[in-house]
């Protein structure tokens, strides 16, 4: 066999799949709108007028989001699980997930993206308050 010639019909192929996979796009409707996508793409400095490309992040957007969402869960549920070992009686009654911000930055560390959230003091008992409302006080 020439080995020249099974580069060719692989690389056939997979155009001939990437050329079907980019018209599917065409009748597939995402989760994330394509006026939200060109939006985010146009901020950037990225303009192109196919849909299918549009289409294609949002797709890959879709399945980030997804992957950090199920990453986040894990990480839930491995924390309520330590705590619930300390408590065997409340397993019972309480099985409700609580995902908090630490699981969503854990889950978003491990993909390279790094969260740091904003850090609140209050100094008095009117902060955070409407300034018409604390004079009343």
């Amino acid at each position: 066999m020439n080995h020249g010639q099974q580069s060719s019909d692989g690389k056939h192929d997979d155009d001939a799949a990437l050329s079907d996979f980019l018209a599917s796009l065409m009748d597939y409707t995402p989760t994330i709108p394509d006026e939200l996508v060109e939006h985010y793409l146009a901020k950037s400095g990225f303009q192109c007028p196919d849909v299918r490309l549009t289409r294609l992040v949002a797709v890959a957007t879709q399945k980030f989001v997804a992957e950090v969402a199920s990453d986040a869960l894990q990480h839930c549920k491995a924390r309520q699980g330590a705590v619930v070992k300390d408590k065997r009686e409340k397993q019972q009654k309480d099985k409700r997930l609580i995902l908090t911000m630490e699981d969503l930055s854990k889950a978003l560390r491990e993909c390279g993206v790094n969260v740091k959230h904003q850090e609140y003091f209050a100094d008095s008992p009117s902060t955070g308050m409407d300034p018409a409302s604390r004079e009343d006080q």
